[in-house]
């Protein structure tokens, strides 16, 4: 029996959402942990490439299921990027971040510039003295980001600050964490909204409020990364709307919908349509021009 799975270390709220909007739609819906088993580095039989397990409430028993749909919700980005390409080529459909669920956060930001997509002047690092000249270089304040996706933001307000933060990251970090991505710019919380984009739609943002031209924004982001699940944020800045980073797997509890679906349900409803589904990225980010949607602001 096939299921679908959620890849996630702890089962959290919004995966119970996920979980029980799937559910509501009459498929088999399982918790998928990132440590649960071994897979094999190439193509390989349904038994060898097993990824999922689930305890049978009545009689306690574990249950082994094959799953065809995986939805990446881990927090742990190093295991999913591991994980993802694995399930794939063994015939696994994924809803994931595309880009920023198997690449950097260098990676993703750079597709996005090649894109044509507004983004922040920033440079990469490779270590303390090529970082500090990139600070100089970019001026304060500015923001200093680590490679992986959801790691670590800095805000570097003036030379001082640089200097001591890239040394004790430089010190006391791992080889890795001597590359670092500085970015123009320290928007407030107050000036910064995440998007909520399924399938290629916005559907829920937090933070502040945005408007179409963010929506678009986010949208545009979302197909540039081959997205079906990604959290885009945005940040006004004096020089206009920017990507300042991407999520792979954002909280999305508090959300304020823009339309009629939560982001579960969106989630759902790419699940019930099949692997037809992942074709609909591109076409419905064409689609959004001229549609009304509430609970965001609209300005010209």
């Amino acid at each position: 029996m096939t299921a679908i799975g959620v890849l996630c270390a702890r089962v959290r709220v919004e995966e119970k959402q996920i979980i029980a909007a799937i559910g509501h739609a009459g498929l088999l819906t399982m918790h998928v942990s990132p440590t649960s088993a071994p897979l094999p580095p190439g193509p390989a039989s349904p038994e060898l490439a097993l990824v999922g397990e689930l305890l049978d409430a009545t009689t306690g028993e574990t249950m082994t299921h094959l799953i065809d749909v995986l939805i990446d919700r881990a927090t742990n980005r190093s295991v999913a990027a591991a994980i993802l390409p694995l399930v794939r080529m063994n015939g696994v459909r994924t809803i994931d971040a595309g880009v920023a669920a198997t690449g950097t956060r260098l990676q993703a930001l750079s597709a996005l510039a090649l894109a044509g997509l507004p983004r922040p002047v920033a440079f990469v690092g490779f270590a303390e003295a090529s970082s500090a000249v990139a600070a100089a270089r970019i001026g304060y304040p500015s923001t200093m980001l680590g490679v992986m996706p959801g790691s670590s933001t800095t805000q570097l307000h003036d030379a001082d600050t640089a200097d001591a933060v890239i040394e004790h990251r430089v010190v006391l970090g791992e080889e890795s964490e001597a590359i670092v991505l500085i970015q123009a710019g320290a928007p407030p919380a107050t000036a910064r909204t995440l998007v909520h984009v399924v399938d290629g739609r916005a559907i829920a943002i937090d933070g502040a409020d945005t408007t179409m031209e963010g929506v678009h924004t986010a949208e545009a982001a979302a197909q540039a990364l081959g997205a079906s699940l990604i959290a885009v944020e945005l940040a006004r800045t004096d020089e206009g709307l920017v990507i300042w980073d991407v999520h792979p797997a954002p909280d999305f509890r508090l959300a304020r919908l823009l339309g009629d679906r939560s982001v579960a349900e969106a989630v759902a409803a790419i699940v019930a349509a099949g692997p037809a589904a992942a074709a609909s990225v591109v076409a419905r980010t064409a689609e959004i021009g001229g549609e009304a949607r509430h609970g965001f602001a609209v300005s010209a």
